[in-house]
């Protein structure tokens, strides 16, 4: 599993590998237990993951990848808000800030995140990598029109000190 942190300050080691043999495929996986919001030290979700949905391998999901403590689960419908804003952050960051491969996520992004934390592609295969880039270069322009208007209330609402 490719990230990367600073060797003189935290490391963020994931207590499971990420997993290969779902029906997701990772392109990039935060390694997240370490920074679940109200639920760091007691949490099923291992990793936040970007990739290939199960449901269609032509398509490109985001996913919360829970671990039992005994096996691998399928079951992510339903989040904790502030893993639905972590999963977003997380997204914006390798939707429109991934450089040769790798995504630099600085200190303080994450709750508990005291350190930067490098995430680097993940090894697929060249279809599936052909099948993750024509996604997102045919939906692009709709993302981005989604995160700006995000961006826009984000702002209003900064600006009327609402947040």
């Amino acid at each position: 599993m490719p990230y990367s942190t600073n060797p003189m300050t935290e490391n963020y080691t994931p207590t499971e590998e990420l997993p290969q043999h779902l029906e997701h495929r990772p392109v990039y996986a935060l390694p997240y237990e370490h920074f679940d919001g109200i639920y760091i030290g007691d949490t099923d979700t291992q990793y936040i993951s970007i990739g290939l949905a199960q449901y269609d391998s032509d398509h490109v999901s985001i996913k919360a990848m829970r671990h039992t403590g005994r096996k691998w689960t399928r079951l992510a419908e339903e989040l904790p808000l502030h893993r639905l804003v972590d999963m977003t952050l997380f997204l914006a960051k390798v939707l429109f800030d991934t450089r040769n491969g790798n995504v630099d996520i600085p200190a303080g992004t994450f709750l508990n995140q005291d350190s930067n934390i490098s995430v680097t592609q993940e090894n697929r295969s060249y279809g599936e990598m052909a099948s993750y880039h024509a996604f997102l270069s045919a939906h692009l322009q709709l993302l981005k029109q989604r995160f700006s208007v995000l961006a826009d209330l984000l702002d209003e609402l900064r600006e009327s000190g609402k947040i």
